[in-house]
């Protein structure tokens, strides 16, 4: 679809205003200095500007490139550098280095006044979930693994990010057996008052989910299938037999249904339950992965799990004006454009193919990409955005992170490092690219994540021009 002049306009305008500026080489060199990667001025070859281009804008992933690869690389632009050199630069300062460089990108996109998607019921819409690879078992007192059938040695990468704008919230780098339990804990503070949590259940326990009613914040996740819940009758606390519930669904021909419950033996929270009964195809999917699974690890499905398979369960303490319970899954639906990013992380950006070096050098190359995907997730963001407003088309962010990476790195670092102009034309341009080669190949029926968020997240409950 060709823009009018006025849109074209109104586009440049909407891009121009969201470039956020990248470091310049005085900013990257004092990074450097602060973190000792440099100690002094003209104290080696390699600055912080050069080390940073040198394994952040880099197509190749560690399982393939050698120290020998990097200094030819170097050797290329007028450096010379041995081996044995280049090795002791990957130390210690540099993944400080390199770690600042991350925060502070991540911090200027946390402090921007970016607007958001649309004008919503919660002031914030966050998903969260992390994603984990294995690493040499060298380093597994560093970052300890699953261990028995599993590696000894597995990092795992913490990934938060806010539907409405955009904007990543957390990402960073634990040790494998540093669970999302853990981490949902440890990362509570973070909620404000009027923000939605959507999570997966690993996230929610009952002490995280009493601290976001605590600040005044929503929830919605799935229910831990070892938790009980109950519905009082009159005045009798009465545990839920989901067999009934289900046969009930049946019986009635009900798709879904809504019930007032009280989550926990104990702490017994009271809480929104919606229930959905899955279609017959879907339920025995289900049960055949499962199954599978089963047999795997020498065990059998109980009567429980096949009963409680026919349904998905859903908890929430917003309100059914905030939340109506035809939506809830849809809503909860959006917490999977996650994995799709970590698919993009694993397939694209190769950020999982490592191989046996020291940790300082694993440590340079996991935070080199995940400065790439930042830089680029925010550009990407925008696209997005701008794509759904002027022509309601949705951007496949698989495809655009595969062209950025594979075709349009070099281009991409010069207007990162070059003016805004430079870096306007540059988004132009991706954006004339995504309108036709990048665009979603959406399934029939099947809604958009864009679409998802307006058809249940605006304020107005209803479409709008964003």
């Amino acid at each position: 679809m060709k823009l009018s002049k006025k849109q074209f306009k109104q586009l440049t305008d909407n891009l121009n205003a969201e470039i956020t500026p990248f470091f310049s080489t005085e900013e990257l060199n004092q990074l450097a200095k602060e973190s000792e990667f440099v100690k002094r001025e003209f104290s080696g070859k390699i600055d912080g500007e050069i080390f940073l281009n040198l394994i952040v804008f880099n197509h190749e992933n560690l399982k393939q490139q050698s120290l020998e690869d990097l200094a030819d690389i170097l050797k290329d632009d007028g450096i010379e550098i041995t081996r044995q050199a280049l090795h002791n630069r990957f130390n210690e300062n540099a993944v400080k280095f390199l770690a600042s460089a991350l925060t502070k990108i991540l911090q200027q996109q946390f402090e921007s006044n970016e607007v958001a998607l649309l004008e919503s019921k919660f002031k914030r819409v966050l998903i969260k979930d992390s994603v984990c690879f294995q690493i040499d078992e060298s380093l597994a007192k560093y970052y300890r693994g699953s261990g028995g059938d599993g590696s000894e040695a597995s990092i795992r990468i913490q990934f938060e990010y806010e539907l409405l704008r955009g904007t990543i919230t957390d990402l960073s780098i634990n040790a494998f057996n540093e669970q999302d339990a853990k981490d949902s804990l440890a990362t509570i503070e973070k909620t404000r008052e009027g923000d939605l949590i959507i999570r997966d259940l690993a996230y929610m326990s009952i002490a995280v989910l009493k601290k976001i009613i605590g600040k005044y914040a929503f929830y919605l996740c799935r229910p831990n299938t070892g938790v009980k819940m109950y519905e009082k009758i009159k005045g009798e606390f009465v545990e839920i037999d989901f067999n009934k519930v289900t046969k009930n669904l049946k019986k009635n021909k009900l798709s879904v249904i809504e019930k007032s419950v009280y989550y926990g033996a104990v702490d017994k929270i009271k809480t929104r339950l919606i229930i959905h009964l899955l279609p017959e195809e879907q339920l025995a999917k289900r049960l055949r992965k499962a199954n599978k699974n089963a047999k795997k690890k020498g065990r059998k499905l109980s009567k429980e799990y096949k009963t409680r398979a026919a349904i998905n369960l859903f908890i929430t303490n917003t309100s059914i004006e905030k939340i109506p319970t035809e939506k809830v899954w849809s809503i909860y639906r959006l917490r999977w454009q996650i994995e799709l990013m970590f698919k993009i992380w694993k397939s694209i950006c190769n950020i999982e193919k490592v191989k046996k070096v020291k940790k300082e050098r694993l440590e340079c190359y996991i935070f080199s990409k995940l400065i790439f995907i930042t830089l680029a997730w925010k550009m990407v963001w925008v696209i997005a955005k701008n794509l759904f407003r002027f022509s309601r088309n949705a951007l496949s962010f698989y495809k655009a992170f595969k062209a950025l990476f594979r075709r349009k790195m070099s281009c991409f670092q010069n207007a990162l490092q070059s003016s805004k102009e430079t870096m306007l034309n540059f988004m132009l341009d991706f954006y004339d690219h995504s309108s036709t080669k990048y665009l979603l190949d959406k399934r029939l029926k099947e809604l958009t994540s864009l679409e998802i968020i307006i058809a249940c997240l605006n304020k107005n409950n209803g479409n709008i021009t964003i």
